[in-house]
């Protein structure tokens, strides 16, 4: 008997579930790359029979090139998206919207739905591909600039509470952060999601996407 482990089953995918991939009695085409006689230990590889895809990944997806694939799972910071058979890239949760706080991904993309991503970076010898969703769409945050000059007093809603501040949205599209040090605690504690708060714009950083507001107008 040999051993084939996990991370001799695919070269770009992520394999979670053996069982989804092999049944007892299959017949396998396998390599070997090792034997150890003294431990007795047959090494295989099944990806070994295959090309390395990611010798042509940079020249296959090149940044800043749109390519459509399929979500095939999540973590805390971003999604797995295949692109095809053989490799996977991953959307970080802050390149997912350009106005909006994403706390998880689910809250944007659904397992097996078709996407299309920008192509961020490819790194071949680190297996790594960084995708973008936001990239399709203009980076709004000069016109936000415009629309939202310093000393500005707008009405928001309170979204979250955090530590160091409370998120408000400023409207359908744009979320701000009021700091902790720009309100009353005790206004803050009464504060419910929902609630309506004034608040004045104290900063916007384009290059960061965010917008600073006070609430001591």
């Amino acid at each position: 008997e040999g051993l084939i482990h996990v991370s001799e089953i695919s070269w770009a995918k992520r394999v979670t579930n053996l069982q989804s991939i092999f049944a007892v009695g299959d017949i396998l085409e396998v390599q070997i790359l090792s034997i150890d006689k003294d431990a007795r230990r047959i090494s295989l590889s099944v990806k070994q029979l295959e090309v390395n895809p990611w010798l042509e990944a940079e020249a296959k997806y090149p940044a800043g090139s749109k390519v459509s694939g399929k979500v095939r799972g999540f973590t805390d910071y971003g999604a797995f998206v295949e692109l095809d058979n053989s490799l996977e890239g991953m959307i970080h949760v802050s390149d997912m919207s350009w106005t909006k706080r994403v706390a998880h991904p689910q809250d944007v993309l659904k397992k097996g739905q078709k996407v299309e991503v920008t192509v961020l970076s490819v790194d071949g010898q680190n297996r790594r591909i960084s995708l973008g969703l936001k990239q399709l769409e203009p980076n709004p945050w000069a016109e936000i600039a415009k629309k939202y000059p310093l000393d500005t007093v707008i009405e928001t809603q309170v979204v979250q509470q955090a530590s160091f501040g409370v998120f408000v949205k400023i409207d359908d599209n744009l979320e701000g952060l009021i700091y902790a040090s720009e309100i009353d605690k005790e206004i803050a504690d009464k504060l419910k999601p929902s609630d309506i708060i004034k608040a004045k714009v104290i900063k916007v950083d384009v290059e960061q996407a965010k917008i600073g507001l006070s609430a001591k107008i």
